[in-house]
């Protein structure tokens, strides 16, 4: 997870080739789930969003069969949630939650809540969280990033700029447990801070990991907002940022990441 933390797919690679061996060979129940759910994390990687929810539903029903069904579950829910973002089809996971023993706590919440309630999560775990950004915070850095995803979605300055400064010169690149491309959200954390130079340096970092793993679809991500970033701030780059969106849309619907689809046809209309 370091390794991906750090963009280092391949090395990654290497180490989880050499666990799976060991689950191979014990037959450790919890292990070997575990190792399906990293097959459900390199599968969302590569954009095979379809796969991964398969996997995750794999995951589920081999953890009923073991007698750990909720290990299983919570493995599932982590497989199932970002495909679904991608692809739009969120009342997966919460038909997956109904069937299980798991509750939908905030940090999964925030981002499918309507902008009150995000406000209100928000407002709570970053605006009035002591110490914010200090050395004795010792909040999870992937929980902040899954709220500046929910900053950015309802426009909540505040919050984002607070996970920014948190984040200035940080050396992690992708997060694990949700895997998503950090640069790319503090990019978009800076453009909605009417910082675009700032956001421009992000995204080319994004774009550099996402393309050097590869992870799919955080690059066409990245392309598609920095087109956005372009063509808002750069007229004279209209050009580039066309292309950056004609790549994107072509992407998106191999994928089939519906609402990243919409929304870069309607820029490009």
């Amino acid at each position: 997870m370091v390794f991906l933390e750090l963009g280092q797919r391949r090395r990654a690679q290497e180490f989880i080739d050499k666990t799976r061996e060991t689950a191979e060979i014990t037959g450790q129940a919890n292990l070997l789930l575990y190792m399906k759910y990293i097959d459900a994390i390199f599968a969302i990687l590569d954009g095979r969003l379809e796969e991964a929810l398969t996997i995750g539903q794999h995951i589920v029903s081999q953890g009923e069969h073991l007698g750990i069904s909720q290990f299983a579950a919570m493995l599932g829910l982590l497989s199932y949630f970002v495909p679904v973002l991608y692809l739009g089809r969120l009342d997966e996971v919460t038909q997956l939650l109904k069937t299980s023993s798991l509750s939908m706590g905030p940090i999964f919440r925030v981002s499918i809540c309507g902008n009150e309630e995000a406000a209100a999560i928000l407002k709570k775990y970053i605006v009035t969280r002591p110490g914010i950004g200090s050395t004795d915070d010792e909040t999870p850095y992937y929980i902040d990033i899954q709220l500046l995803q929910a900053a950015l979605r309802i426009g909540h300055c505040h919050a984002a700029d607070l996970i920014l400064r948190r984040f200035a010169d940080c050396a992690m690149l992708i997060t694990n447990s949700l895997p998503t491309c950090i640069p790319r959200h503090l990019g978009a954390a800076a453009a909605l801070l009417g910082r675009p130079e700032e956001a421009r340096r992000y995204y080319d970092e994004a774009i550099k990991v996402t393309t050097e793993m590869p992870f799919r679809p955080e690059l066409a991500l990245t392309r598609l907002q920095l087109a956005e970033l372009l063509l808002e701030h750069y007229p004279a780059e209209k050009a580039d940022a066309l292309e950056r969106l004609d790549f994107a849309i072509r992407e998106f619907r191999e994928m089939k990441m519906q609402p990243s689809l919409e929304r870069a046809l309607k820029l490009r209309a």
